[in-house]
């Protein structure tokens, strides 16, 4: 009696908990404190028997709920440590309570419950024939009543799912081995399980049942069906936000099913007969089973027999019009015909009798999809993909048949470029300020669809355009003579739109050019509609405001956003470096309507319209941005960046570049513009040795402000807090970010050494100061250290002086300066975020590695001479890679990306630094190494584990064979180490164990430091050996000792390079063989 009422004390605080914890009316905090009290069922695997006490004695769903979720995690977590009948015990209660208690509980129990039996047969796939053999159990379910056969269903849909995904965190080798089991015994009988209930279900056979029960059993049915065509058969992963021209890789033995009309003719039925959303799974898995892979059919008669039924089933689907007024049915039968066509060949699709019926019926759905524009333009995307595959296969047609695409293409493509305007028009009507072109990511995927479709029968698409361009134009150009202003500017703005849509058609025609075959007419087509493009910039310049950051009209906007668009793709196709330059025919068509003879004329314009925009549109940052990369890509080839030099009005930027002719430099929005626009000037001006002559001119622009800055340094101390600070703080941010650009764009050894003549030593040591004046604000030093740590980067090997040269010691010793004076005064008085503190110590660290790694300073120099910068570099950034806890320093990817790096250099090149720390400060640098080693499996950035490997290496190898002279550091190292004795022997316990149970894709990289560890941990490498034997299950302790033997065949005890290989060899035999016995 004692235990009853201790049973139910428990039964009714779970309960209390559990409804504190999901009920609508409980606060954050209540919710938070109630999870704590929870949290025990799911930590401790004792707890597993009180969850079932719970399921057994509570009525209430929240409980159940957590109940269940509990025995996951429990399980997941702790499988190991629950013996083989305890598994198969828990298995077997969990399917017993689904079949007494499952009918009445809620569905968010029976989903728990479901995932929890899923998750104990997946863990236990391999161990005993109980797990694999649940179809059988099921089959009870199904046999029984209609809501049992619901149940049923679910268990299979979700058990599919759990071995179709790594939920559980399994080694990725493991879970496919698992998975390819459950493909090859399992996922047959249960998809043949699905399609045997759904038609039982549409016959009428199942028996009465509620049409509650119906819709769930359609449901289930339907879904286990799409979730079986779904699977991942061959460990592809296919991403599902990518374009749909996956195949479904289903095996040999689903060959007879497939081929069978009644599998085809049931999931038709069900979409006929389903409502909405089941109508729409219905599709999906008719889109899955008509994307079976090639091979699967025996003969080219029975693929073209399949064929046929298919495009049978899409011609009732089309011949039932009425349910794809349905938004969803309207989605899937979209992405179901884009499907078709992406696995099936044009010359098959016309060999089949009804073909002829379907590409009519496609096109008038296709032409009545445009014209309703009632769904979202994702839907339309398909459509236009279908049809641009269509007309990209016409050239492989060799007489098997008509593709009659010369009847349906043309009408299709008049009417996609139709709808567009009248979207624009009616959109702007209604809501001028609205944008009628929706996101410009989405249009740019229409657009690369639909302009295949144009360049088919060119010359009708190249006419149609000229008709609606040349009115467009004729009509703005009457009302911006005359008329009403209100009413004018009114229907301006709708009629902007409209060639707003108009050059972004062109943009993309033209810029298509390479996907189809290019005649000489079909250049003077390009020609016509490029002159269009161009003429219509003269009425863009006289729109423009007067001043620069005035308000104008949003489609004004969009139109020099269509503009940089069509400049874009025109480069492509005739500017850039695979393009032919010398299309005579387009520029002789270009010659003859506006005047632009020429790709360098071409250039002119395009160039002048680009650094227009960085001038009137100077607050709108999305036309600053595409403007500045349209720059500098233009800059980025060769030939066209050395036709750019010699233009005009860029050979006036290299001299006149500074806010003044330039406004965009002076917005706040514009940091990063700023670094990308001298990063693209200084390439063209460095393009040839004769812009190293002109490298002063180009760099006199900057002189005055830093001299301005230079007096403002010198009398800050006497100027205080004002509006002279804020105006020295605004120019210095502006001058680091356009410098940073220069120093990225001085790619070679001239280049470089010409900015670092000019910056050193007259403006390069007030840095200095700005970092002790600002070091608490980010906005300043940001991009400060971001200067400094591209100055210092030795990328392309740039940074080489001459010998007799002390640049080198001279730039790290300015790089130090910089670091200590912000470092020391961040250690003292920053608050603990990322902003203040964490983000300045990631780009200080990747400026000290960098520096450090650059190869052109000998660091002995300052040891030898008395120089302390090295060291107070080096005190410095480790005291603040200290002050880093290391949850924060491992939830930062910026900070990390600066930390392990540094250790590695650290580790190699500094060795004898790091062992003479104090030992406190030696063992948290270890144990920050450790937490990287555990980073070995995706998502997580491997090159951390390997950063920390690596490190970990060269500090073993050090241990091994320090020369004598670093007698004193290996004594300090030594000293560490029996401080701490484990300190080395957990890094190798992690590794190995890092090796035989994870994922672990830099294997090679973990493999270098573990011989040295071993070989100088020998007493603890025995007793990693046993541990890991004793964790095993005790008929697999015998081969894995084996193993062990076998990683030391034949390895010496040293560290020679020939003995590691040696090593890794072994090692990778190890870790196959070991994964090999135990997933068996």
């Amino acid at each position: 009696r004692e235990g009853e009422t201790k049973l139910c004390g428990m039964l009714q605080e779970v309960e209390a908990l559990a409804a504190q914890l999901y009920g609508s009316s409980t606060t954050n905090d209540a919710r938070a404190e109630a999870e704590r009290q929870l949290s025990v069922f799911s930590q401790n695997p004792e707890m597993l028997d009180q969850a079932k006490l719970v399921l057994d004695g509570s009525s209430q769903p929240f409980a159940q709920h957590v109940a269940a979720t509990a025995m996951t995690k429990l399980l997941t977590l702790n499988w190991g440590r629950f013996s083989t009948q305890q598994r198969v015990d828990v298995r077997n209660y969990v399917l017993g309570y689904l079949a007494n208690h499952g009918p009445s509980l809620q569905q968010f129990v029976i989903v728990a419950l479901v995932s929890l039996l899923a998750r104990i047969t997946k863990l236990g796939w391999f161990e005993n024939p109980d797990h694999s053999d649940i179809t059988k159990e099921v089959g009870q379910f199904l046999s029984a009543s209609i809501d049992h056969c619901i149940i049923g269903l679910q268990i299979l849909h979700e058990l599919s799912t759990e071995m179709n995904t790594n939920k559980a965190g399994h080694a990725l080798s493991l879970h496919r081995k698992k998975s390819v089991s459950f493909r090859d015994r399992s996922l047959l009988p249960i998809f043949q399980i699905s399609m045997q209930t759904l038609s039982s279900l549409l016959t009428g056979s199942m028996g009465q049942m509620t049409p509650e029960q119906d819709v769930k059993l359609r449901e289930q049915a339907l879904k286990l069906c799409n979730c079986c065509l779904s699977y991942d058969f061959i460990g592809t992963s296919n991403d599902e936000s990518t374009e749909d021209v996956g195949t479904v890789q289903v095996p040999t033995n689903w060959r007879s099913l497939v081929e069978d009309e009644n599998t085809l003719g049931t999931l038709l039925q069900a979409y006929s007969t389903s409502a909405s959303p089941h109508s729409a799974l219905a599709m999906e898995c008719i889109s899955q089973l008509a994307s079976v892979r090639r091979s699967l059919f025996p003969n080219q008669e029975a693929r073209q027999a399949f064929l046929s039924r298919v495009l049978t089933a899409l011609v009732a689907i089309l011949r039932g019009e009425a349910r794809l007024g349905e938004e969803l049915n309207f989605h899937e039968f979209c992405r179901l015909l884009s499907r078709v066509k992406s696995n099936f060949q044009l010359s098959e699709m016309v060999k089949c009798e009804i073909y002829p019926e379907l590409i009519s019926l496609v096109a008038q759905f296709t032409v009545h999809s445009l014209q309703s524009c009632q769904f979202a333009s994702n839907s339309v995307y398909y459509l236009l993909q279908l049809w641009s595959r269509l007309v990209t296969s016409v050239a492989y047609l060799k007489g098997e048949g008509e593709s009659h695409l010369d009847r349906y293409v043309p009408q299709v493509t008049q009417t996609y470029i139709l709808s567009k305007l009248q979207g624009a028009r009616e959109t702007l009507r209604a809501n001028p300020n609205e944008d009628p072109m929706e996101s410009e990511e989405q249009l740019v995927d229409q657009l690369d669809s639909a302009s295949p479709l144009c360049r088919y029968q060119y010359d009708r698409t190249a006419e149609f355009l000229l008709n609606l361009f040349d009115p467009l134009v004729a009509q703005l150009q009457q009302l911006a003579g005359g008329g009403t202003p209100s009413t004018g500017t009114s229907e301006m703005e709708v009629l902007e739109g409209e060639l707003a849509w108009l050059v972004y058609i062109v943009g993309a025609v033209v810029g298509a050019r390479g996907t189809s075959r290019t005649s000489e007419e079909h250049e003077q087509m390009d020609g016509d509609l490029c002159a269009r493009v161009f003429q219509a910039i003269k009425w863009v310049e006289m729109r423009q405001p007067a001043q620069p950051g005035q308000n104008t009209s949003a489609t004004l906007e969009r139109l020099e956003l269509s503009l940089l668009y069509f400049f874009q793709y025109f480069r492509k196709a005739y500017i850039g470096e695979q393009a032919n330059v010398h299309s005579t025919n387009l520029y002789q068509r270009l010659q003859e309507r506006v005047g632009l003879s020429d790709n360098v004329t071409v250039m002119n314009v395009i160039v002048n319209k680009t650094i227009s925009n960085l001038k009137v549109w100077c607050r709108h940052e999305e036309i600053v941005d595409k403007s500045l990369l349209l720059f500098h890509e233009l800059a980025s080839g060769y030939s066209s960046s050395k036709t750019l030099s010699k233009l005009e009005v860029v050979t006036f930027a290299l001299g006149h570049h500074g806010p003044a002719q330039l406004p965009f430099l002076t917005q706040s929005g514009n940091p990063r513009h700023r670094t990308t626009f001298y990063t693209t000037l200084t390439r063209i001006l460095l393009m040839d040795d004769n812009g190293l002559m002109e490298f002063d001119n180009f760099m006199a622009p900057f002189v005055p402000v830093l001299q301005h800055l230079q007096a403002f340094f010198m009398n800050q101390a006497s100027t205080g807090a004002g509006p002279a600070r804020e105006e020295a703080k605004g120019l210095l941010t502006g001058v680091l970010r356009d410098l940073r650009g220069v120093c990225i764009g001085t790619a070679n050894r001239r280049a470089y050494v010409a900015f670092f003549d000019w910056l050193y030593p007259d403006y390069l040591p007030m840095l200095v100061t700005a970092a002790e004046l600002w070091w608490n604000d980010s906005a300043v030093t940001t991009p400060l250290l971001k200067f400094m740590a591209e100055l210092v980067h030795n990328k392309c090997q740039r940074i080489a002086f001459e010998c007799s040269s002390p640049n080198g010691i001279l730039l790290f010793r300015e790089a130090s300066k910089v670091l200590v004076a912000y470092g020391q005064r961040l250690l003292t008085g920053a608050p603990p975020t990322y902003k203040d503190k964490y983000k300045g110590i990631s780009i200080c660290l990747t400026l000290l590695s960098r520096a450090l790694s650059g190869g052109y300073v000998n660091f002995g120099v300052f040891s030898l001479y008395g120089d302390a910068a090295l060291w107070s570099a080096l005190d410095c950034m480790l005291q603040l890679s200290l002050c880093i806890p290391v949850q924060e320093l491992m939830a930062y990817p910026k900070v990390m990306r600066g930390y392990f790096p540094l250790q590695e250099i650290l580790c190699h090149n500094h060795t004898s630094y790091l062992c003479m720390l104090e030992t406190p400060v030696f063992y948290q640098i270890i144990s920050n190494i450790q937490h990287g080693l555990k980073w070995v499996n995706p998502p997580h950035d491997i090159s951390v584990s390997s950063d920390c490997a690596s490190a970990l290496y060269h500090l073993v190898e050090f241990r091994f064979r320090a020369p004598k002279k670093e007698l004193v550091a290996l004594q300090n190292l030594n000293r560490h180490l029996q401080e701490h004795p484990d300190m080395f022997g957990s890094l190798l316990e992690l590794l190995l164990e890092a090796v035989v149970y994870d994922d672990c894709p830099n294997q090679w990289a973990l493999s270098r430091p573990m011989l040295g560890l071993i070989l100088t941990n020998e007493e603890a490498y025995g007793v990693i050996k046993t541990k890991m034997c004793e964790a095993i299950a005790p008929d697999r302790k015998a081969q894995m000792t084996v193993a062990f033997e076998k990683l030391m065949s034949g390895v010496q005890m040293n560290l020679e390079s020939r003995n590691r290989d040696k090593f890794t060899q072994n090692l990778t035999a190890f870790r196959t063989e070991v994964k090999q016995f135990l997933s068996n």
